[in-house]
């Protein structure tokens, strides 16, 4: 059996692990990373810009505009802003340790509170309107670890997350820009959250790489083998 430092996982980890089981063990276990290409920062400063935004109502216990919804009736900003610039650091955010020593971290957003239960809020930014469909598929696990991460931490969750959607609508003289926003809610489960981490645990202490999945970094090696 493969010998392993402490296991450390987060969403996005776990997120390469639903896709291609094989990728994900490569790089955890061999430290062979896939191959990534230059990184863009306008949605680092977009990310940035949003939350100084809706810390500017939390400030004044207001709720932003675009979450003053009939969705989302009764919620409100998480008050406490000093655990939440915590929590937005990965370094800093909250942690669940599991009986074997394994640990999933994670770096929430924003937090959004409706009749004493808690419910993770993310941003995201898009080049067109988002479709609430694809929303879920691409950031169930996401928002299912943020949940399990929260329970494990004594925050009872809602039964569902919040994405905030950014996309772009038109250009205005200065420079300005205008924006669609997208509140899109999304059903969680903890519980399939931490299926996922013990299965990717597993995974890890086993020493015979796995077959890939659906992965086009496995598919275009395959073409040279």
């Amino acid at each position: 059996m493969t010998q392993l430092r402490t296991i450390r996982l987060s969403p996005t980890s776990l997120s390469v692990f639903l896709e291609c089981p094989r990728c994900f063990w490569l790089d955890r276990v061999k430290l062979i990373k896939r191959p990534r290409g230059i990184f863009p920062s306008l949605p680092g400063g977009m990310d940035r810009v949003i939350k100084a935004y809706c810390d500017s109502f939390r400030a004044k216990k207001e709720l932003p505009p675009e979450l003053r919804s009939r969705e989302f009736p009764g919620i409100c900003l998480y008050e406490d802003q000093a655990r939440l610039d915590l929590w937005r650091n990965w370094k800093t955010g909250p942690v669940f340790q599991d009986e074997d020593g394994s640990i999933l971290t994670g770096a929430l957003d924003d937090l959004l509170v409706q009749d004493g239960l808690y419910v993770p809020l993310d941003y995201k930014t898009k080049g067109s309107t988002a479709n609430p469909d694809e929303a879920t598929r691409y950031y169930q696990n996401q928002l299912d670890c943020y949940a399990l991460l929260l329970e494990k931490n004594g925050m009872h969750t809602a039964d569902y997350a919040c994405l905030l959607y950014f996309s772009p609508l038109s250009a205005e003289e200065g420079g300005r820009l205008q924006f669609e926003v997208q509140p899109i809610k999304v059903g969680v489960d903890p519980s399939r959250a931490l299926a996922v981490f013990h299965k990717a645990v597993v995974l890890l202490k086993k020493s015979t790489m796995p077959p890939s999945g659906a992965c086009e970094y496995c598919a275009w090696l395959a073409k040279f083998l």
